[in-house]
């Protein structure tokens, strides 16, 4: 069963390298959070692959109704790169990943089905070749409690295996937390069961 506040996503910068009739190319795969860090990361593909004739790309960013995604055959035949690009992505059943497939020409033509499978290819094995890890997402609180409900607060979130953050005392205690987001409800209803608002 797929959990809403947890996706899998590429760890580090995943590489790999085709060629299909002396046309190059060079994949490259990371982890995203947001549009501007995709633009970040494909600026710095193409100043590492700066004679490259085609830079196409696809990305997934987010999960279930929030998911956003694209793709882009930059140039390309239409549909030839960019989704095949995306095919891999859901393949490997990644989130919050950009991959990159920069293209050298190498003077003779691989029709559409040839780019298809080309560019496939090489972003499967990028993503083949990452370390993949899953990652939690949370959500951050800001609890204003009196002294004597610290530790109750404190003992409740590491039970549902939150981090408290930082403790304030000036002048009223707030305690700063992160909690997973699949357990927020619980949580919040706990504390009222304390007697705690959130």
């Amino acid at each position: 069963m797929a959990h809403l506040d947890q996706y899998r996503t590429v760890a580090r910068i995943a590489l790999s390298h085709h060629v299909v009739k002396k046309s190059r190319f060079f994949a490259e795969a990371t982890c995203v959070q947001t549009q501007a860090s995709v633009k970040k990361f494909l600026t710095e593909v193409a100043e590492r692959n700066p004679r490259a004739s085609h830079y196409c790309y696809a990305y997934s960013i987010g999960s279930g109704n929030t998911r956003r995604e694209y793709a882009t055959d930059a140039g390309e035949p239409t549909h030839s790169a960019g989704p095949p690009i995306l095919s891999a992505i859901h393949a490997c059943d990644l989130s919050n990943v950009v991959c990159v497939v920069a293209r050298y020409y190498g003077g003779i033509n691989l029709g559409v089905g040839g780019l298809i499978r080309a560019y496939g290819q090489c972003a499967r094995d990028c993503l083949r070749n990452a370390t993949i890890e899953t990652r939690i997402l949370y959500e951050k609180l800001y609890l204003k409690v009196n002294y004597p409900d610290i530790g109750n607060v404190v003992n409740l979130c590491k039970r549902f295996g939150g981090k408290v953050v930082d403790i304030k005392y000036d002048p009223d205690p707030v305690v700063e937390m992160r909690i997973r987001r699949s357990t927020l409800d619980t949580f919040q209803s706990q504390l009222q069961g304390y007697g705690i608002g959130t």
